[in-house]
C-alpha cells in the first residue's frame, strides 16, 4: 500500500493570483474558493491525494468543512491568531512524510518554507497544469474502457435466418 500524499492549498493567495478566479470574487469569496475546489477535485479524485484548502478566518479555532462530503478534501480555517501561512507551516513541520507533500502558494514565503523542510511548493500555474494532466489523463482512460468494452460486446454469433 503506497503512502497518502497531501496537496495543501494556499486558498485566497492561489485565488488573487489567478484571473479566472480573481473575477469570481465580484460574485463572493466563497464563490471563488467553491471554484478552485471544483477544478481541484479532478486532482484528488484521478490521483488520489489529499487536498486541503487552508483559509484565513476570525475564528478563535481551527475551523474543518468536507465541502465534497469526503474526509480526504476539507477547507481548513486557520484561526485569527495563526493565519492561514502559520497552519501551513505547521503542518509541514508536523508530517512524517515532507517528501509527500506538497504546498500551493504564490507567496515566497510560504514556498521557501515549505522547501526548507522537505516538502514541494508549487505556484499556481503549476497546480492549473496538473488539473489539465489529470483532466487530460481521465479522458484518455474514458476512452480506453470505451473501445475495450466496444470489443467485448461485439455480436459473434454467426445465425442465418432466412425465414
Amino acid at each position: 500500500m503506497s503512502a497518502t500524499r497531501y496537496l495543501l492549498i494556499d486558498a485566497y493567495n492561489v485565488i488573487c493570483a489567478t484571473d479566472r478566479l480573481r473575477e469570481c470574487l465580484a460574485e463572493s469569496v466563497d464563490a471563488a474558493r467553491d471554484q478552485l475546489a471544483q477544478d481541484v477535485l479532478m486532482i484528488h479524485d484521478v490521483e488520489g491525494v489529499r487536498v486541503a484548502f487552508i483559509l484565513d478566518s476570525p475564528n478563535d479555532k481551527l475551523e474543518v468543512q468536507h465541502p465534497f462530503k469526503r474526509d480526504t478534501f476539507e477547507y481548513l480555517y486557520a484561526p485569527a491568531a495563526l493565519s492561514a501561512d502559520g497552519v501551513i507551516e505547521r503542518i509541514v513541520a508536523r508530517a512524517s512524510r515532507p517528501d509527500l507533500v506538497s504546498v500551493v502558494s504564490n507567496d515566497n514565503l510560504v514556498r521557501e518554507s515549505t522547501r526548507a523542510q522537505g516538502a514541494l511548493a508549487l505556484r499556481p500555474e503549476a497546480l492549473f497544469e496538473w488539473v489539465t494532466a489529470c483532466a487530460t489523463r481521465l479522458e484518455g482512460d474514458a476512452l480506453r474502457r470505451q473501445r475495450a468494452q466496444a470489443k467485448d460486446f461485439r455480436n459473434s454469433v454467426n445465425i442465418d435466418l432466412d425465414l
